[in-house]
């Protein structure tokens, strides 16, 4: 398969044929059992959360983990537990996860389909990754270029999948207005535990791949799309 960089400055299409590939998503891990079964297909993406504390030990039994798995394309975007990549020198971090391909507002293109990932989520806990919402979250998601297929965000947009315990939706409107622009095929997002699942609407997928329920117990599987 063809893999080419996305320029976040250059917003123009490729001419290459578009082929269906199969994606497995999951996000939230939290560095718990991986003693579960993983669905093959052609891109792994893993939408955040891989640590519960943040730790580098965590990293390498993540890496170790998707050591372990087939697909040849594994993206990953960082969570607000992924405390690594969020320092001022994320670089040994990247080091230690050497089977995933790290998207940070950074975009791939495999066998012409175009991915984009970013991590930032609306101000939640003093955690990782956190941006006011406002101007500062939607200077991000301006990033995204206009063309891309699948959106890989660690947060939901608002009013989708982003139900928590008590029915406040807790989303980001500003990724909801991006949404509007960018009209990707599949959006793959986790953070909200308790909305996983799919939803189709207005054209676009959107997956909430979250793993662990709201008390953070591994319990459901990897979601499967084509695109």
């Amino acid at each position: 398969m063809k893999i080419h960089e996305i320029n976040a400055q250059h917003k123009q299409g490729s001419q290459l044929t578009t082929n269906s590939l199969r994606l497995v998503c999951m996000s939230d891990l939290h560095s718990l059992n991986y003693a579960f079964p993983v669905p093959d297909g052609d891109v792994l993406i893993i939408a955040g959360d891989i640590c519960g504390y943040g730790s580098h030990d965590e990293l390498k039994k993540f890496d170790d983990f998707l050591s372990g798995l087939p697909h040849k394309h594994k993206l990953l975007i960082a969570g607000n537990h992924d405390w690594p990549f969020a320092r001022v020198d994320p670089s040994e971090a990247k080091l230690l996860v050497k089977n995933a391909i790290y998207l940070m507002d950074s975009g791939i293109e495999i066998e012409g389909i175009k991915f984009w990932g970013s991590p930032w989520q609306p101000f939640f806990c003093n955690w990782a990754f956190n941006l006011p919402r406002g101007p500062e979250l939607a200077k991000v998601w301006a990033n995204i270029p206009d063309n891309i297929d699948v959106l890989i965000t660690h947060g939901p947009p608002y009013g989708i999948l982003d139900e928590i315990y008590n029915g406040e939706r807790v989303g980001c409107q500003d990724l909801s207005d991006a949404l509007e622009r960018v009209k990707p095929k599949v959006h793959v997002f986790g953070h909200i535990h308790e909305g996983y699942g799919m939803l189709k609407q207005n054209g676009t997928t959107y997956v909430n791949a979250s793993l662990c329920n709201q008390y953070y117990q591994l319990v459901h599987s990897p979601i499967v799309i084509e695109v």
